[in-house]
C-alpha cells in the first residue's frame, strides 16, 4: 500500500513540473555571467521526489545548479530579486494537483481498503 500511496503523491507532483519549467526564468549568458551559469540548466533540474507522506518539488542541486536558491528566493547582496517560479506554478495548478491526488488516493483506497 505504501508504494501505491507514494505513486499517487508522485503523480500529483508531476503535474507541476511542466508549469514550473514554463515559469522558470530563461536567462541569457553574457560577459559578466559566472562560468557555472548555463541557461536552461534550471529548467532541467526541476524534479519531484515522493514518499508515502508527501511529495516535494525541487529545483537545482549544489553541484549542477548552485544558483537555483538565489534565483528563487533572491540574493539581496547581489541585487538578485526573487523569482518564485515554483510557488507560482503551484498557485496556478493547485486545483489540478488536488484533483489528481484525490483521484489517485480514491483508487488506492478502493483497491486496498474496500476489499
Amino acid at each position: 500500500m505504501n508504494k501505491a500511496v507514494r505513486a499517487a503523491n508522485k503523480a500529483s507532483g508531476e503535474v507541476l513540473v511542466p508549469q514550473a519549467k514554463l515559469e522558470s526564468p530563461d536567462g541569457k549568458r553574457d560577459a559578466k555571467s559566472s562560468k557555472k551559469y548555463r541557461p536552461g540548466k534550471l529548467d532541467k533540474s526541476v524534479k519531484v521526489t515522493a514518499s508515502a507522506k508527501g511529495a516535494v518539488i525541487k529545483a537545482g542541486s549544489a553541484a549542477r545548479v548552485p544558483y537555483a536558491a538565489a534565483i528563487h528566493f533572491g540574493f539581496k547582496r547581489r541585487n538578485i530579486k526573487p523569482n518564485r517560479f515554483l510557488f507560482r506554478a503551484m498557485a496556478r495548478k493547485s486545483a489540478v494537483v488536488a484533483e489528481t491526488y484525490e483521484r489517485r488516493i480514491r483508487a488506492v483506497v478502493a483497491e486496498y481498503l474496500e476489499s
